[in-house]
């Protein structure tokens, strides 16, 4: 609803402007009145006023002078004049103070009405404008928000080949996230590695030291040149440089190295950056793929500088991975501080150029795996022993020694905790029975076979090894025997159905049949996917 202003000195023409027109049908909440300039201030000061109908010609002070405050104090304000006096100098003065209208007494009062009801819509579009700018600013200051994330899902979306780079496609996008840059000109790429914390943080307090990273990076890497910093969905960071100039890429090095002693010095980050060729958009995913495999398997330098048109992929260095054999026991027996010493020892041991990625892979696997079978072995719950699953973050310190070691540590660690914790006593007889049917998978087992092998009714040890591990002799053998089968599947090219009587199974059939009701595959189905798993990590 809106209110009107009548000014006028002469109190009859206020009357026949109030009380000859019907203002019903123009929304109109209420009808001030005013006799000169400073009682229309007064309402003005205590009402907003959408349409004014002032005379001119007023005593003291005239209604041009009062337009002009009305500009000032309530530039909203749609001002009609109403005068007797056709003066050529009020009518030039009322156009330059923009008022709405300007007319002549006497005057028709329907086309009085009509005038202010042309104000009065015009205050209404003024109105909507406004709320649709409101609105437009609200949503604009959100998206301008929200901006740095859509980049980054953009270029993440490249990386990984998830959206076409068809030119004209790219061109709209780039157009619609403000990125200055042409679909078929050079970006600079940089995959900035985090190699090691030099202290231990959380989860949280490792994701804002990344974001810090991330920012230092797009500050000393790209300066003032156009570009962005982006943490893919792998968590690989990659700083890219849009249509980098000559001079720019010849000081990469000169910034990577900078940047690598900052993030040591203040975010106690050891950083290294590899630095790769120039490519169009189209040619980002193949370039971060060739970068990645730069970084995997480079497990000899660290918080250094590589190019990677000067890297030389390493020759394959036949090794094994290190024996465990004694590993277990001393977990087993809760020997913390011998165990410790001996992956001390163990990596001490070890030359960077005696080993390489395929070995940091084999000694990961193989620890993991020889935890597991412990674990299982005691009828303890690897899920529980690791609730942060620990074992999965081993797979990302497989770039250095350090790395690699300080996980291992932690981890045998909390097995030698948990185990310490929930293993339950065993007696010896039910001890027997497990080295022997560990000691003896090839052969075909049953109860009384076993239980003959420690003197004890058959019934009274399955009762026995049901009270003490939790677990019937049965499901006992079975997982055993599966647990071996799955090395043998996963980890060598030996015959199936010779693994099937390495573990004590003539009959092929069932010997199939009760491996996919453990697993949930076939035994040619789960060699194919972990020895899948296995290359793919090599």
């Amino acid at each position: 609803m809106y209110n009107l202003l009548v000014v006028d000195d002469e109190e009859i023409a206020i009357r026949g402007i109030i009380h000859g027109i019907d203002w019903s049908a123009l929304q109109l909440t209420n009808v001030f009145t005013a006799n000169d300039a400073e009682d229309a201030k007064s309402v003005f000061r205590n009402h907003p006023v959408h349409v004014m109908i002032s005379d001119i010609d007023m005593p003291r002070e005239n209604g041009i002078l009062l337009l002009n405050w009305v500009n000032e104090h309530s530039p909203e304000t749609k001002s009609i004049f109403l005068t007797a006096h056709a003066n050529f100098k009020y009518a030039q003065q009322a156009i330059q103070l923009n008022s709405f209208d300007y007319l002549l007494k006497p005057i028709d009062h329907e086309c009085l009405k009509q005038c202010v009801e042309k104000a009065l819509d015009d205050v209404k579009d003024r109105e909507e404008e406004r709320s649709f700018r409101k609105t437009f600013e609200v949503y604009y200051d959100q998206w301008k928000k929200q901006l740095p994330y859509l980049v980054e899902r953009f270029w993440q979306d490249v990386l990984h080949q998830k959206i076409s780079t068809r030119p004209d496609q790219l061109e709209s996008m780039c157009t619609v996230y403000g990125i200055p840059l042409d679909a078929g000109k050079p970006i600079g790429q940089i995959l900035i590695s985090v190699e090691e914390w030099k202290r231990e943080f959380n989860a949280r307090d490792e994701d804002i030291m990344t974001y810090a990273l991330k920012n230092a990076a797009a500050e000393i890497l790209l300066e003032s040149q156009p570009g962005t910093v982006i943490q893919d969905q792998n968590g690989i960071i990659y700083a890219l440089l849009y249509d980098p100039a000559p001079e720019q890429l010849s000081l990469l090095e000169e910034r990577c190295l900078e940047f690598i002693c900052k993030s040591e010095q203040y975010l106690n980050g050891i950083v290294s950056c590899y630095i790769g060729e120039p490519a169009t958009v189209a040619g980002l995913h193949l370039r971060a793929q060739q970068l990645a495999d730069m970084e995997r398997l480079n497990i000899r330098k660290k918080g250094s500088v590589f190019r990677l048109s000067e890297f030389k992929k390493p020759k394959k260095i036949h090794s094994t991975a290190p024996s465990l054999q004694e590993w277990p026991i001393l977990i087993e027996q809760g020997k913390r501080q011998e165990l410790m010493q001996r992956v001390e020892d163990m990596f001490e041991g070890l030359q960077c150029d005696q080993i390489d990625h395929t070995f940091m892979v084999q000694y990961y696997y193989g620890l993991v795996n020889m935890v597991f079978q412990l674990l299982q072995r005691k009828s303890l719950s690897p899920s529980e022993a690791f609730p942060c699953a620990e074992w999965k973050t081993g797979e990302t310190t497989l770039k250095s020694l350090t790395a690699v070691k300080a996980w291992t540590l932690q981890f045998v660690g909390k097995a030698v905790e948990y185990i310490g914790c929930h293993s339950k006593e065993l007696s010896g007889a039910i001890v027997k029975v497990q080295k022997y049917i560990e000691s003896n998978l090839h052969l075909e087992f049953n109860r009384e076979l076993i239980a003959e092998y420690v003197y004890l009714n058959p019934a009274y040890l399955s009762r026995l090894f049901r009270k003490e591990t939790g677990k019937s002799l049965t499901d006992y053998m079975i997982d055993c025997k599966m647990a071996k089968a799955k090395q043998e599947l996963a980890n060598t090219n030996v015959k199936i159905s010779d693994i099937a009587l390495s573990v004590g199974y003539c009959n092929f059939s069932h010997f199939s049949k009760l491996f996919k009701k453990t697993t949930g595959l076939t035994p040619h189905e789960y060699r194919k996917k972990y020895q899948d798993i296995y290359q793919d990590i090599l």
